[in-house]
């Protein structure tokens, strides 16, 4: 998907051993009279009877309600909240639909998902980033991956405190335990802005992705879309252990 000043690109899969895919993504355009707001994100379900399935579909559908809505009040051409709260808000409306949920069908009581979204300001490359959980957020500029967020995992949580290094983190068991996610009681969500350079390049990829093929494995050569496709294939290729998804935007 190619707009202005943007390229978008979008690959899922649901991998080797699992039946579903609790991995969710979306990415909407939005004309405001500034210029296109476009919102990426991607959501990793967790628990059972398909309720992972449900909670990253619910996550996913809330900030994108959040976010038409702001979108359909700016292109009346008056002015609006900040994209920070439109955020904050969007994260809100997410965690109390699943909440509710949980509520309405007891079998569906503490289902869970990750969320990582962005909305991008196509007319000033600003991006403003909301993260709950460990589907994370890389920067490519300058040759390198830098990764954004901030995995709120047991295990990162001893990395940062100096109590495992991140070779033992990879090995421990726990790696896959959440501190923070939609669903949990008393969640708190990170919402952070970045600005982007002609040429960088946002990448949203769940662990299934990272956790098989690290970033510094991810070559962009040429398109976006056969750049993805390469890194899920390769994935797959070392097992394809979990649902796979990757979303990402080039800035021109």
């Amino acid at each position: 998907m190619r707009l202005a000043r943007l390229e978008i690109a979008t690959e899922s899969n649901i991998g080797r051993r699992r039946r579903n895919n609790e991995d969710f993504h979306r990415v909407a355009i939005h004309p405001t009279p500034a210029g296109n707001l476009v919102l990426l994100a991607v959501a990793d379900g967790m628990g059972g009877a398909e309720a992972g399935e449900l909670a990253s579909k619910l996550a996913i559908e809330g900030v994108s309600s959040a976010v038409r809505s702001y979108a359909e009040h700016a292109a009346t051409g008056r002015p609006g909240v900040g994209l920070s709260l439109v955020m904050d808000k969007a994260f809100k409306l997410s965690q109390r639909r699943i909440l509710q949920e949980g509520e309405r069908v007891p079998s569906r009581k503490g289902m869970g998902t990750t969320l990582t979204a962005v909305m991008l300001t196509e007319w000033n490359r600003q991006a403003v980033i909301g993260h709950v959980g460990d589907t994370r957020a890389y920067r490519y500029s300058s040759g390198r991956w830098t990764l954004l967020t901030q995995d709120h995992s047991w295990v990162a949580q001893q990395v940062r405190q100096g109590v495992l290094s991140a070779e033992q983190a990879e090995e421990h068991p726990w790696k896959h335990m959440l501190t923070q996610a939609l669903g949990l009681s008393d969640v708190k969500h990170d919402i952070f802005s970045v600005n982007f350079a002609p040429g960088e390049v946002l990448v949203l990829a769940t662990d299934g992705l990272y956790g098989l093929v690290p970033p510094e494995e991810w070559s962009i050569t040429g398109d976006l879309q056969s750049a993805l496709e390469s890194w899920v294939a390769k994935a797959l290729m070392r097992g394809g252990t979990d649902n796979i998804t990757v979303v990402a935007a080039r800035f021109r």
